[in-house]
């Protein structure tokens, strides 16, 4: 179809178009206008004030200062009471602060700003900590003070468990508690048994993993020196336990076990010396569908049971008796600064052997 014969009626639709949105414009500013003049006539009325869903707690801050608050704790997570607290450009030796029952504090009017905060106490190293304070704001701080390292006369004998992954490391726990229990390393005072997270700030300090540090085939005479020194150490009975688990058959596992005590000393001339004091084994078949839980509780038996073995061999030769008898008239010596202990969780319904 030729295209004249739309054109007139392009126009008709355009000028209508154009009509409509005159009469929408008049119609539009005539209301505005309107409404303009009811809102003349209005009375003023405020603009009411909205409350702030999270107020200040700083409103009687004054400006260019800031509130600190703080928490202070030991490496296990108990609270320090009685810790003195000072903060840099509000030294006030006549009133000093101290930590409360619970281990807390608070400053106000703080100067703002980059400041190092001081934290001793005379049972734990001296803390240093730099914070940075926000004027008219609180900022919480939490505080961890480590236990004095510092060398001890060599003294005890010590225990641990040492294990090269996560679930011998557990059994090696395991082996040192059952040596304690059953008297193979009786707990007098000359005796310490070591809890290996409690001997974390020993370890960074002489810069090994423990498992490193007593590696049998690369032995470290130095930094084993500076363990001892810093437990008071004669000697140390380390716990090691190793397992191997393979199939035996389509249906059926292989569990195997070895457990050995070696003893850790320093000779008189000054050398490292490891003794194998005792080995056992134990090498069982179970079925093969064993979960994690069933499998850990059977290597823990078999723990059990190897600690029980090398007990009925130490009945008449005691091989630790030098380290653990008080000679006549010796006084026990005095209670390590690290107040440690082996700690380890078995499950109730572990079976016993």
């Amino acid at each position: 179809m030729p295209f004249f014969f739309f054109h007139p009626l392009r126009r008709r639709i355009s000028y209508r178009y154009a009509t409509l949105s005159r009469t929408g414009s008049l119609a539009l500013c005539g209301w505005l206008a309107l409404a303009s003049g009811a809102l003349a006539q209005a009375p003023a009325t405020p603009i009411p004030r909205l409350t702030p869903l999270f107020p200040s707690q700083n409103r009687g801050q004054p400006q260019g200062t800031a509130r600190l608050v703080g928490q202070v704790s030991n490496s296990v997570g108990q609270p320090v009471a009685g810790a003195q607290v000072q903060l840099e450009g509000m030294e006030n030796p006549n009133q000093p602060i101290q930590t409360d029952e619970r281990g807390a504090f608070e400053l106000d009017h703080a100067p703002a700003g980059r400041r190092m905060l001081t934290v001793w106490h005379p049972d734990y190293e001296k803390a240093e900590q730099e914070i940075l304070l926000q004027g008219g704001l609180t900022t919480p701080v939490d505080v961890v003070l480590q236990v004095p390292i510092r060398p001890q006369p060599r003294r005890r004998l010590g225990i641990l468990g040492v294990g090269g992954l996560e679930h011998t490391q557990l059994l090696g726990q395991r082996l040192a508690i059952e040596a304690v229990r059953l008297g193979l390393i009786p707990n007098g005072e000359k005796v310490v048994p070591l809890d290996n997270r409690r001997i974390q700030p020993i370890l960074q300090k002489v810069g090994w993993p423990i498992y490193e540090l007593f590696e049998w085939d690369r032995r470290k005479p130095e930094a084993v020196g500076q363990f001892f020194d810093y437990l008071g150490l004669e000697a140390i009975v380390i716990a090691r336990v190793d397992v191997l688990t393979r199939p035996a058959s389509p249906t059926e596992l292989s569990l195997r076990s070895r457990s050995r005590l070696e003893l850790w000393r320093f000779d008189e001339q000054g050398n490292l010396v490891v003794d194998i004091l005792a080995e056992a084994s134990r090498d069982q078949v179970e079925r093969s569908n064993l979960n994690a839980a069933e499998l850990a509780q059977l290597y823990q038996i078999q723990v059990t049971q190897m600690a029980a073995e090398v007990g009925s061999r130490w009945k008449e030769h005691h091989p630790l008796a030098q380290y653990i008898e008080l000679a006549q008239g010796e006084a026990p010596p005095p209670r390590s600064r690290l107040d440690t202990a082996v700690e380890l969780r078995i499950p109730s319904a572990t079976p016993t052997p």
